[in-house]
């Protein structure tokens, strides 16, 4: 009696079998739409794996059996690109477009592209294209706005990212590059505003962080300033030219302690950073430590033998140090690099 259920399992286990026979002969043999249907989606399986030589093998045969398959065009463009095989991506992306002209996807890959290609001005135009057949498409709008940015036409990269904005109001880094934009342009306050609301929307996003500090430094906040710059530095301790925009400040709050501070942590941080060697001369003459100016702004010109306010500075500094030819020297040197009141320095201390 106990043999009959394991008889009637085994005649299911068989059936089964002789099912699975069945099908696996019916996919063999199904119609190519639907085998390249198939062979599409285990591309784009692969390509979520991030397993793009697969990905692109897969969408190859799926594009042998039905050689008008766009998609398959331009997922294969997006396997390439992210395997950096930019020209066969644009060519794939061509493709995908011939086949639905009204892709606006197939566009903005193309566009990237473009971009990875050191194709700016195709890249442009192409991402026009993708604004052009779906205008809420918020990232379209903010790269052309970047590239545009980049080349300085600052009006129209704003444009673009107002535009980006209110496809996507939570789009942080488009109110971070509107920012920037409105500060190229003058409008300072805007500027502030734009960074502000990027920060709300993202608190992490440190570069506007830091550049909202430069702005309400350029419009004379300087405490505001000096808040933002505390704040970045907080979190991130490690740029040189962040400590040497606080010792700036600090300086024109007459904080010059603070200032020598800041300007010492630049150069411990980047011992080539010119910039950092005199503006910290700079503070010690504030200070009246007079020979360390004059090593600091001597660093400075070693690093740089064109820098005239350095040559200035230690102008001052050797003239305090009771070294008169060689302060006249350093204000005539200044002066023939540009900085006329070296002249007026030199003359002042009755230099012959």
């Amino acid at each position: 009696m106990r043999k009959i259920p394991v008889l009637l399992l085994g005649l299911l286990l068989s059936a089964a079998a002789a099912r699975a026979q069945v099908d696996s002969v019916r996919a063999s043999t199904l119609p190519p739409d639907q085998q390249a249907e198939r062979l599409y989606n285990s591309g784009l399986a692969k390509f979520k794996q991030q397993s793009y030589r697969a990905a692109v093998l897969d969408f190859d045969k799926a594009l042998a059996v039905k050689p008008d398959f766009a998609r398959a065009y331009a997922n294969r463009a997006a396997a390439r690109y992210e395997l950096k095989d930019y020209q066969p991506a644009v060519q794939d992306y061509d493709q995908a477009i011939k086949l639905e002209p009204n892709a606006f996807a197939a566009y903005f890959g193309k566009a990237r592209a473009e971009e990875a290609l050191q194709q700016p001005a195709e890249a442009e135009a192409d991402y026009g294209r993708a604004t052009e057949r779906q205008a809420d498409y918020a990232p379209a709008w903010y790269y052309r706005g970047a590239l545009r940015f980049e080349k300085a036409d600052y009006a129209a990269a704003k444009a673009d990212f107002d535009a980006a904005i209110k496809a996507d109001p939570s789009y942080a880094y488009a109110w971070h590059d509107r920012g920037s934009a409105q500060r190229r342009l003058g409008n300072l306050p805007a500027a502030i505003h734009d960074y502000s609301q990027a920060l709300t929307l993202q608190p992490e996003l440190l570069p506007a962080l830091l550049n909202r500090a430069g702005t309400r430094r350029r419009a004379a906040d300087l405490k505001g300033a000096l808040q933002d710059y505390d704040a970045y530095l907080g979190k991130k301790q490690d740029n040189a030219l962040a400590y040497t925009n606080r010792g700036a400040t600090r300086y024109e709050l007459k904080d010059y302690k603070g200032a020598v501070e800041d300007f010492g942590r630049a150069v411990a941080l980047d011992a080539g950073y010119a910039f950092a060697w005199n503006n910290r001369a700079a503070a010690y003459l504030k200070l009246e430590d007079y020979k360390k100016a004059e090593a600091d702004a001597s660093k400075a010109i070693s690093l740089n033998k064109d820098y005239a306010e350095a040559y200035l500075n230690r102008g001052h500094a050797r003239e305090m140090l009771r070294q008169p030819d060689a302060a006249c020297q350093d204000w005539r040197r200044a002066a023939e690099l540009g900085l006329e009141v070296g002249l007026t320095h030199a003359a002042n201390s009755g230099c012959p």
